[in-house]
């Protein structure tokens, strides 16, 4: 069997974006560019006769919507007229993409087709451009006026707002929603046959983390608003046999890391009434390496709310009917999904040791249907994960993974590398995790669980305001512990960990607690609440949730005596640092003051930095600088665990 390498990546097909029309289905499939490697091409994929079958190749259909059932429609600007966004049509029967409109400005995207044809676009627009065009140097600085002042993967977002237009094909009117409310955001929106419900917020200085709701008759244009703003946050909105249900929490029992429960919107007082009690998260939060377009969370189809949540390590698709949820299967990982007209429902997602692929479920039988990456990975050796059951802080049986080494030979010992995954809130599965095959195909055993703080197991087990670093460093060392106990070929004495964000946090941490890891790598991480706060761009609500209160000056105390920072004079572990000088969630100096502090104290540092990158370097990266990353990473382990 040959070894997974670091640049196999470039060769796996991402899925997502998978949407229906009757009996039709098509989803977006993103690949690296393997020459290149500085960016993906995204093209549409078909499933007709039983074949998976292209439907695009120029590489930058990343969205469409179906005008029918045989006909798809998506933006671009294939002939790169500057200024300009191109509105495509393209047959599901073959043919070539004919341009049907051309519209000013280059970042409209297509979100939707109203019954009557009219097409839902979007666009950022800069309230700022008129001015900006006058000034010949508008790009050498940017004005930070508002809050927030910037977000990761957007960058600067002072007087920037997302806004919805309408399109008429027939007649090429261009209208838009709103227009005599500039600073209006559409966060989000919701269109159920002639009412397009949205979430947003009219705001000049600080936009409000809990936005209103609206609802807006696409016949006149008349506008509604339904939930005043700072009320609820809004997951989803549905209607369902008439009835206006809202999926939402109001933050008040396990605050900002609360999960949504079913309502029903109460017409009558403008309110919300619970129509469903929910305790689980909403939406898939299993992690991976290999997912490069989001993920849909809800379908209304036939009257009821699909929707999908995370049960420990995998996804469970639940379905709504207004009154109670009840299961309709699950899988590993379901990313993406809608039902075509007779009732089967269609999706992308990994199974266990695999990557994504498209699959039907019909009464019950789950049916695959794709071989993406299927010749990629022939005759490489994908370790399998092998369960380990430990017992937590709490008594509790909870498990976590292993995957074996290349080549593995049960006489002989090897170097392993703990894993911690980002969030707290999301969970690690079984789904293929193209970092941690390559550390196993490196002769690394690589273990891996869902320490407290991990979603997937109800709101109170991810409760972890002022619990950072307290019970997940308790379960960590447990878990570590008991795969040490049921691994025996594990060299104890050549342990490595890793972990990104939250994992990075963790990382610090534990190096500032204990000297039995002999290497790590700690990425877009965090180390000072203090300077955290309001650095981030989700400061400084997260960071007050972290340490549990309401302003920074009431536990100031707690909150260094919760920063790894505090305890960097107590590490030996060399330490490999990963940033990204765009990350916004946790910003540059929250890495560069753990790395300089060891520098300081007299430890084995390193840091590789990266230009033009964020908070999502590891997954979607440029393809170039993914490798490097890894390899910066695999190279520091291999220094250090390996004679």
């Amino acid at each position: 069997m040959k070894a997974i390498k670091i640049e196999d990546f470039l060769h796996y097909a991402n899925l997502g974006k998978l949407k229906t029309k009757g009996q039709s289905l098509v989803w977006v499939k993103g690949l690296p560019d393997a020459v290149n490697k500085d960016k993906y091409k995204y093209t549409l994929d078909t499933f007709q006769n039983g074949q998976v079958l292209p439907l695009t190749s120029f590489g930058e259909e990343k969205d469409f919507v179906f005008i029918d059932e045989q006909t798809v429609a998506f933006t671009g600007n294939r002939s790169k007229e500057k200024g300009k966004t191109f509105i495509y049509k393209l047959s599901l029967n073959g043919g070539e993409a004919q341009a049907v409109a051309k519209l000013d400005h280059e970042d409209f995207s297509l979100v939707d087709v109203l019954k009557d044809g009219r097409l839902l676009l979007s666009r950022r627009v800069d309230l700022n451009e008129a001015e900006k065009k006058k000034d010949k140097d508008s790009k050498d600085y940017a004005v930070l006026d508002e809050f927030p002042a910037y977000f990761n993967g957007d960058g600067v977002l002072s007087k920037l707002r997302d806004r919805l237009y309408l399109y008429n094909l027939s007649s090429s009117k261009l209208t838009e929603l709103l227009p005599d409310d500039k600073y209006f955001n559409f966060d989000d929106h919701y269109l159920f046959d002639n009412t397009l419900y949205f979430v947003g917020d009219s705001y000049t200085q600080a936009k409000s983390r809990k936005p209103g709701l609206f609802a807006l008759d696409l016949t006149t244009l008349e506008t509604k608003n339904l939930l005043p703003k700072d009320m609820w946050v809004i997951y989803d909105v549905c209607v369902l046999h008439g009835q206006l249900y809202v999926v939402a929490t109001d933050q008040k029992r396990y605050s900002v890391e609360e999960n949504p429960q079913f309502y029903k919107y109460d017409v009558e007082n403008a309110d919300l009434t619970l129509a469903a009690a929910w305790d689980d998260c909403y939406g898939d939060c299993v992690d991976t390496d290999l997912c490069l377009l989001d993920v849909r969370t809800s379908r209304v189809f036939n009257d009821r709310l699909y929707f999908t949540t995370t049960k420990v390590d995998h996804t469970i698709l639940e379905c709504f009917d207004g009154e109670k949820v009840t299961p309709f299967f699950e899988f590993p990982s379901i990313e993406y999904f809608d039902f075509t007209a007779d009732g089967t429902c269609w999706f992308t997602g990994p199974a266990g040791n695999e990557t994504q692929q498209l699959y039907s479920c019909q009464n019950g039988k789950i049916e695959k249907h794709s071989s993406y990456n299927e010749a990629a990975l022939k005759d490489h050796y994908v370790a399998e994960a092998k369960q380990v059951d430990y017992s937590d802080y709490a008594g509790n049986t909870q498990h976590g993974w292993v995957l074996y080494p290349k080549d593995f030979d049960p006489e002989k010992k090897y170097p392993a590398i703990l894993n911690v995954h980002g969030g707290p809130k999301t969970v690690y599965g079984t789904p293929l995790f193209h970092e941690m095959q390559v550390w196993a195909s490196a002769g690394y055993f690589v273990f891996f669980g869902n320490i407290y703080g991990s979603d997937g197991q109800g709101n109170d087990y991810a409760n972890m305001r002022g619990h950072w670093g307290q019970e997940d460093y308790t379960d960590l060392m447990k878990f570590t512990d008991a795969v040490l106990e049921q691994v025996p070929q594990i060299d104890g004495d050549k342990l490595g960990i890793a972990g990104g964000s939250y994992g990075g946090y963790m990382t610090n941490w534990v190096i500032g607690h204990t000297h039995r890891f002999k290497a790590a790598a700690t990425q877009r991480s965090m180390s000072n609440w203090l300077s955290d706060a309001f650095m981030s761009d989700v400061g400084p609500w997260d960071d007050l949730y972290a340490i549990d209160a309401k302003d920074l000056d009431e536990k100031l105390d707690y909150a260094w005596q919760q920063s790894p920072l505090k305890y960097a004079k107590n590490v030996t572990t060399p330490t490999l640092f990963i940033h990204s000088l765009e990350d916004y969630r946790c910003p540059l100096p929250e890495g560069m003051q753990m790395f300089r502090a060891l520098l300081y104290y007299g430890v084995e540092a390193r840091m590789c930095l990266f230009h033009g990158e964020n908070h999502e370097l590891s997954r979607s990266g440029q393809p170039k600088h993914r490798i490097r990353r890894l390899k910066e990473i695999t190279d520091w382990f291999d220094q250090h665990l390996k004679d």
